[in-house]
């Protein structure tokens, strides 16, 4: 059956970093996308089948509190001691158990509800016992065994060995960690892959008539052991507000502002009076007194900041603009920002910065004192964004 207009997911695996793909999943949901298949490997695995179930909402809030004693049996009160645990274990020639993760995903799973879904799902793992890579949709996994499949994609090389009927299957990213030819060989058009990936991969060819659109995240996301709830809901956000600016929700750089009417920095600078234009000037060390207003911000003013931002409209050196200022300045890239909120931001924040001009060239921290200036005159002058 070829999908024409339905997409297909694409989970990898990446250990912790899974909840990144939590945070997509979410955004997915919210999108209202038409999904019909969902292909993973290892917790890019675990991860799918809570999206089949419907529970995307629920696998948010597991991940949000997600610790190392969840994942693997560990008498360790923290990090470091998880690590020296870890440790131990390898050098003792130990796997390490990891019951608690089993309990929390067979307390969890519903098979019955995934199979009834009307979503394909397939994943991957490799048979330690024939040395052979193994991928299975869900119609080939035996019903009351679909735990134990997920289990195995997601059996990490220094896990226990997951045993099925007798064979020994480890961690499928040995072998396939991002299974786009699974969604392929279904006939999907539309391939999402979401990729947390800490190993490199290699991508089937991609037919000409197929979109395959990848969400990578915009920040770190650490290490694949790192199960640390703080981290956790970090990586949760990332992926939600990377997947809905994905999706054309957001713009900007690295942060996340829904779209603006119109380039408020630009409007601001036309709308100041000769005094406060010249204040704004004098940040940049620039005279302006034998300009008329209009011709002082055209011409003087935006070509010596356009020497440091470059910009190839006003609505984008306004993006470039509250981005620069936003990130020097600290503000918390995390968060879905109005035009008017990020410049309501910066506006406050009295984070002191040393300006400077070195051979004519004006540093970039004047640039960002100049924004702020600008966005204190918006924010006091009541201007609309």
């Amino acid at each position: 059956m070829a999908f024409s207009s339905s997409w297909a997911l694409v989970l990898t695996g990446g250990g912790a970093r899974g909840a990144y793909e939590a945070g997509a999943l979410k955004a997915i949901n919210q999108l209202d996308l038409d999904v019909k298949g969902v292909y993973g490997t290892s917790v890019g695995a675990l991860n799918g089948v809570f999206y089949c179930q419907g529970e995307t909402e629920k696998l948010y809030k597991i991940w949000q509190d997600l610790s190392y004693s969840d994942v693997m049996s560990v008498n360790a009160s923290s990090t470091i001691n998880v690590y020296f645990h870890v440790a131990h274990e390898i050098l003792s020639f130990h796997l390490l158990n990891v019951k608690p993760l089993r309990e929390i995903v067979k307390e969890n799973l519903d098979e019955k509800r995934i199979r009834d879904s009307g979503i394909d799902f397939g994943l991957v793992t490799y048979d330690l016992s024939k040395f052979s890579p193994v991928e299975l949709y869900l119609s080939q996994i035996p019903k009351g065994q679909l735990l134990d499949y997920v289990l195995a994609s997601a059996n990490y090389p220094i896990f226990q060995r997951q045993v099925i009927n007798g064979q020994t299957y480890i961690d499928g990213g040995v072998y396939n960690n991002a299974p786009v030819n699974m969604a392929l060989e279904k006939g999907f058009k539309k391939i999402l892959l979401i990729n947390v990936s800490d190993i490199p991969f290699s991508l089937p060819q991609i037919p000409k008539d197929v979109e395959l659109k990848i969400i990578t995240p915009s920040g770190t996301i650490g290490n694949a052991m790192d199960f640390n709830p703080t981290d956790e809901r970090r990586l949760e956000k990332m992926g939600y507000l990377d997947t809905l600016k994905a999706f054309g929700k957001f713009v900007g750089r690295d942060y996340y502002i829904y779209p603006p009417k119109s380039p408020v920095l630009i409007n601001a600078l036309l709308s100041m009076n000769a005094t406060e234009l010249s204040k704004v000037a004098g940040i940049l060390d620039l005279k302006i007194g034998n300009y008329s207003h209009d011709l002082a911000v055209y011409e003087v003013l935006i070509p010596k900041i356009l020497q440091t931002v470059k910009a190839t409209s006003f609505d984008s050196l306004n993006l470039d603009l509250l981005e620069m200022a936003a990130s020097t300045l600290d503000i918390n890239r995390l968060t879905p920002y109005t035009q008017h909120e990020l410049v309501s931001e910066i506006a406050k924040s009295d984070q002191k910065l040393r300006t400077s001009f070195l051979f004519f060239q004006i540093s970039d921290n004047s640039i960002v004192e100049t924004v702020r200036e600008i966005c204190k005159f918006i924010v006091s002058s009541g201007m609309g964004c």
